[in-house]
């Protein structure tokens, strides 16, 4: 009993320290994409960090920056937002919902 429980607590840990080693496609840093309309947004590039900034500095609501992620974010990568506005890694998988 006692091996079987052992081997079913490596298992366990060893699936959990899989996730620490996926292949995500790697996030260019090299550069951030800034941008607050549509057509500035389209001249990001795909896998490149970009950051959704409001003009005139005022603060995003919630349902903007909602909007913001689900046109321009690749979610298999953190999507970071608050009032300031939305930070991500840039994806142009769905650039025709914008349209």
């Amino acid at each position: 009993m006692r091996l079987l429980v052992r081997l079913l607590l490596l298992s366990t840990a060893a699936l959990s320290l899989s996730a620490c080693f996926d292949d995500a496609t790697p996030v260019d840093q090299a550069g951030l994409c800034t941008y607050n309309t549509d057509p500035q947004a389209q001249r990001c590039n795909a896998g490149q960090m970009a950051w959704f900034r409001p003009e005139n500095g005022q603060p995003i609501t919630e349902q903007m920056a909602l909007s913001v992620a689900a046109a321009y974010c690749d979610f298999n990568h953190q999507v970071m937002h608050n009032k300031a506005g939305v930070l991500c890694v840039f994806t142009d998988q769905r650039l025709d919902t914008v349209k």
